[in-house]
């Protein structure tokens, strides 16, 4: 930020990225290196599909949940990925309600992602169709780590049937709050809508590049989320 250097920032996050490939090496069991690195790689074209769900034949073609369950553990419990497990009845406490064996993962870091995926920093500023699906990703990551900040818990996403599907899934207190996520200006939440008629959620968000509104629905700029607490509180 003080240099204004992009190219520096790219040298930085190519020697975190190698720092972590040397973490795994050095204290992961030797024989789940392998599958560590592979999970890692994985990630940002798992996010970037249509349907972003993990799966664990696309690490390795043969491989299966239970060839690589402890190596993934060992990502999650390191901290350096998130997983979101689906749900499809949104009830307290979400834990309770959630298919743990349907999910997704997000990096710790956005940047990171941006990185590894092997975009410029420049193309991501682009209108560009080719990369839509891959800054979706990137604005559910960043909205998740912006989230994950401020609330200590386990992460949800709602999908029902292959109908709609509701990015995020918060217990705020005793009560469930969607959060819907648009990567630039959108008024549009099909999904929101669905899960609200069905639901009645008592608060309900969508985040996105528009401004701040307070209605039926709560529109919280994302580079406001850093003060989610604070507009999801009582007015």
């Amino acid at each position: 930020m003080r240099t204004k250097d992009v190219q520096r920032v790219e040298a930085v996050q190519q020697q975190i990225l190698n720092a972590y490939q040397l973490d795994f090496a050095k204290h992961a069991p030797p024989k789940d290196f392998p599958k560590l690195a592979a999970i890692w790689h994985s990630i940002p074209q798992q996010l970037s599909k249509e349907n972003s769900k993990f799966i664990f034949n696309q690490v390795k073609k043969g491989w299966r949940a239970k060839d690589l369950e402890d190596a993934l553990e060992w990502l999650i419990s390191a901290g350096l990925v998130y997983k979101v497990s689906k749900i499809e009845k949104p009830f307290v406490p979400l834990s309770a309600y959630a298919d743990k064996t349907y999910f997704k993962l997000y990096l710790s870091d956005v940047g990171l992602l941006r990185k590894m995926a092997n975009v410029s920093a420049g193309h991501i500023l682009q209108k560009s169709g080719e990369l839509q699906e891959f800054k979706i990703a990137m604005t559910e990551n960043y909205v998740l780590s912006e989230m994950m900040n401020q609330y200590e818990a386990e992460w949800f996403y709602w999908k029902s049937g292959n109908s709609a599907e509701v990015d995020f899934l918060l217990q705020h207190d005793t009560y469930v709050v969607p959060v819907e996520v648009k990567s630039e200006h959108s008024n549009k939440a099909k999904s929101l809508a669905e899960y609200s008629k069905k639901y009645s959620p008592k608060l309900s968000v969508i985040t996105s590049m528009n401004n701040v509104a307070f209605g039926e629905v709560k529109h919280i700029p994302l580079y406001l989320l850093w003060q989610i607490k604070k507009y999801l509180a009582p007015q």
